[in-house]
């Protein structure tokens, strides 16, 4: 039962962490457009969300599932050790993970290819996705 709700933390963290970013992603390229002058309706802003959900869901959230995997991981090893904040450790092990990835991406691509992590409060808002993947991995597996 414990491997079941461990497995299903997983998925469900990186899936929320997955939608939350592609949504943060695709709101802050579309507030650069607005800033351009370009008019954007709330309709278009939605269906770009859910487009944008879906066209960057599985390769994003591949490589947050690999972040995650690491990340938890760790923040397994650090609760144990610690024994107290859980919640604390694996929303840090969250923001951490998804910050450690696009650093990573841009090394090996020498571009963000998550545009919307391009300005610092983008990156900012990316990590607390991340971080809020963490807490819902804490709060499945407790």
């Amino acid at each position: 039962m414990r491997i079941a709700r461990m497995g299903a933390g997983f998925v469900l963290a990186v899936i929320v962490t997955t939608v939350l970013g592609a949504i943060a992603h695709t709101q802050f390229v579309l507030a650069e457009l607005t800033g351009l002058g370009i008019e954007i309706p709330v309709s278009d802003r939605l269906s770009t969300t859910v487009q944008d959900i879906a066209g960057m869901g599985p390769m994003f959230g591949m490589i947050i599932a690999i972040a995650f995997l690491i990340a938890m991981s760790a923040a397994a090893l650090v609760y144990r050790l610690a024994g107290t904040q859980r919640y604390l450790v694996y929303g840090v092990a969250g923001a951490v993970a998804l910050g450690v990835a696009l650093v990573a991406m841009r090394i090996v691509l020498d571009i963000t290819p998550i545009a919307g992590a391009r300005t610092m409060m983008g990156f900012i808002v990316q990590m607390i996705a991340g971080a809020v993947g963490g807490l819902t991995f804490a709060r499945v597996t407790r």
